[in-house]
């Protein structure tokens, strides 16, 4: 199940051993990101994802090649995805526990950002489950973000997942 993030583990083994890491131009680009990640706030980051994306009860193979894909582009270190990504159970996870331990001074806002990826990695599967979107709302009112930001950030997701319709049809490509 884990073929795709398993083989770019293998492929890019590298250790953190440093207490933070630098994140590359995309994550710069994307997110506005100019700052040394610390591990640890990694580490709890990734795995509040995993388990937002995790509530309905199971991890879809397309959600962790999406997130793995956006983590690997962003400079994650490979260690830390396959400890916190693919070996972690986020279906048993706390969310609250995970959330409360994120401690952090970012140029970005973290809790934004982490729900902007939560929601795109429950949707990566083609189904929004109503459990992920609990999840979602749940983890906001732990973060003490509002819902209407958490509409702004699901429809943000949506207009992407349009406009990349759109730009495959126009490449004349097979769309679905």
């Amino acid at each position: 199940m884990l073929e795709l993030a398993a083989k770019f583990i293998l492929e890019t083994k590298t250790m953190t051993t440093e207490t933070s890491f630098e994140m590359t131009g995309y994550a710069k680009r994307k997110y506005n990101v100019t700052a040394p990640i610390n591990v640890d706030v990694a580490r709890n980051y990734l795995r509040a994802v995993v388990a937002i994306a995790s509530a309905d009860g199971e991890l879809a193979q397309e959600e962790i090649d999406w997130f793995m894909e956006e983590q690997q582009q962003m400079g994650t270190p490979s260690d830390l995805l396959e400890e916190n990504v693919i070996n972690f159970d986020g279906k048993n996870a706390d969310i609250e526990q995970l959330l409360s331990a994120i401690h952090y001074d970012f140029s970005i806002n973290v809790g934004h950002s982490m729900l902007y990826q939560a929601i795109k990695m429950s949707r990566a599967d083609g189904v929004y489950h109503e459990k992920e979107k609990a999840a979602v709302d749940r983890a906001a009112e732990i973060l003490g973000i509002e819902r209407k930001v958490v509409v702004s950030l699901e429809s943000l997701a949506e207009i992407e997942e349009s406009a990349d319709r759109l730009r495959l049809a126009i490449f004349e490509t097979d769309v679905e």
